[in-house]
């Protein structure tokens, strides 16, 4: 007996056919249930169903596809339709969140600094140590006007805190900058790149206190803000105070000779008198 190509046809229709499915359920996730069939399918209605982790797990199988494919093509618009976009929580986008999340954390760091700006202050006041609570006001004052970190607290908890909300933001706008530059919209990436810088450079904090020279040289921040360097393994002391402070370095100059250094990121340049800036020696920050 042989099969004609219009048979062979038929018979693998046949075969690919699926078993007919229940119309009310997908795999028991999402219930579906329509009315009667005549030839057109009527609209369809899909329920909510809370799911537990329990539930989700048992059935995990995948998909099974029901007779008609404008069913299974209904049922994944509804689903579809019924989980919306994703725009995160109460419809927020993600930069919007984002945004929140760091204004939360960088209050609370904030309030945390502050509170251990008080806890030193009424300690020192306690032991009558009124210089010592002056000092601590100042560099509170400090703090706050220039953000230079204090030597007089523990800032370390503080600083994570920041570290972590300033990476989260910038990694959101980051996210938001490079799809308008990928669609083309320069202006608007240009707008947001602005935007940051605005938002987050308020708690871009100065943390540079201690400096670690070639041959053993230390220079450390002190509370009176002045600075001092140790040297010959603290045989050598020398008192200096801060001349300048820039982005890419501070500046020193001895309180009893003409001598100014200005201490870099990787190296330390050397002034006396009237001789221009030279190198002097390799260094790094160390806090």
């Amino acid at each position: 007996m042989s099969f004609q190509p219009r048979n062979m046809l038929s018979l693998l229709v046949i075969l690919l056919i699926p078993s007919v499915l229940p119309a009310d359920d997908i795999n028991g996730r999402v219930p579906f249930r329509s009315r009667s069939f005549d030839g057109e399918l009527n609209s369809r209605m899909i329920e909510q169903k809370v799911i537990d982790a329990g539930q989700f797990e048992e059935h995990s199988q995948p998909l099974q596809r029901s007779n008609y494919p404008e069913q299974n093509l209904n049922r994944v618009i509804m689903i579809l339709a019924y989980a919306g976009p994703d725009l995160g929580r109460n419809g927020k986008s993600d930069l919007e969140i984002a945004r929140e999340e760091f204004k939360e954390r960088v209050e609370a760091a904030m309030k945390s600094i502050d509170e251990l700006f008080e806890k030193e202050k009424a300690i020192a006041i306690k032991r009558g140590n009124t210089h010592g609570a002056y000092l601590i006001e100042r560099q509170r004052k400090r703090f706050k006007e220039k953000r230079i970190l204090p030597s007089v607290i523990r800032t370390i908890h503080f600083e994570k805190e920041i570290v972590v909300a300033v990476t989260s933001m910038q990694k959101a706008y980051h996210s938001e900058i490079l799809e308008f530059t990928r669609n083309g919209d320069k202006s608007k990436a240009s707008w947001l790149e602005t935007k940051a810088y605005n938002e987050i450079s308020p708690y871009l904090f100065d943390g540079r206190r201690v400096y670690v020279r070639d041959g053993g040289a230390v220079y450390s921040i002190q509370p009176d803000h002045s600075w001092l360097e140790v040297k010959n393994k603290g045989k050598s002391h020398v008192r200096f105070h801060e001349a300048a402070r820039k982005s890419d370095y501070i500046e020193l100059k001895s309180k009893t000779t003409d001598v100014r250094v200005r201490l870099y990121n990787d190296r330390v340049s050397l002034k006396h008198g009237y001789y221009p800036w030279g190198h002097f020696k390799k260094g790094r920050w160390a806090q």
